[in-house]
C-alpha cells in the first residue's frame, strides 16, 4: 500500500512540475500516508495531503478566477476563505447580508467580471486521473490481501463445520 500511494505522488508531483510555472509549493506539500493500527496490522487507509490550493488548481481556480458553471472565468468571491475562516465579512458581503442573503448564500456568492479577457485559465488534472488509473492495482492489492485472509479464517473453521463420527 505504502509503494502505490508513493507512486501516486510521485506521477502527481510529476504532473505539478512539467505542466504548471509555479513555485513548486503545492508539489512540495504533497504528501501521502498509510494508516495502519499497529506495525503488524494491514492498512486500513490512504491519504493524501495537500495544500488547500492543489484543489484550486484542480478546478482552474484561484489568483483572480473563479469556476462559474463548470469554466474558470475571471472574478472572486464575494467571501474569501480566509474571511470565512477568520468569521469576517467585507463591505459586499454585508451589503448582501442586509439584503436578505442566508450566510452560507453569501460564502458561495461570486462575481465575474466578462469583460477582463486576460490570460485564460484551465483545470489541472494533477491527482485524480493518477487515482483512477491505479485504482485497479490498489484492489487487486487489497483482493490478493483479505483473500488469503479469508481463506485462512474458512480453513481454521472447517474442521469445526465437519460431523464428528
Amino acid at each position: 500500500m505504502s509503494k502505490w500511494a508513493m507512486k501516486i505522488r510521485m506521477r502527481s508531483k510529476a504532473t505539478l512540475r512539467t505542466k504548471t510555472e509555479a513555485s513548486g509549493k503545492l508539489a512540495m506539500s504533497l504528501v501521502q500516508f498509510v494508516g495502519k493500527l499497529s506495525d503488524h496490522d494491514p492498512a486500513y487507509k490512504v491519504k493524501f495531503q495537500f495544500e488547500r490550493y492543489g484543489v484550486y488548481r484542480a478546478y482552474g481556480a484561484g489568483r483572480g478566477y473563479v469556476v462559474v458553471n463548470g469554466l474558470p472565468v475571471r472574478g472572486y468571491r464575494v467571501r474569501s476563505d480566509s474571511e470565512i475562516r477568520n468569521k469576517k465579512m467585507s463591505a459586499e458581503a454585508v451589503e448582501m447580508a442586509k439584503n436578505g442573503y442566508l450566510t452560507r448564500e453569501i460564502n458561495r456568492a461570486k462575481k465575474i467580471d466578462m469583460n477582463d479577457l486576460r490570460r485564460k485559465r484551465r483545470a489541472l488534472d494533477w491527482i485524480d486521473s493518477f487515482l483512477e488509473q491505479g485504482r485497479e492495482e490498489l484492489a487487486d492489492y487489497v483482493q490478493e490481501f483479505y483473500g488469503d485472509d479469508a481463506m485462512r479464517q474458512v480453513l481454521k473453521v472447517l474442521p469445526k463445520m465437519k460431523i464428528v463420527k
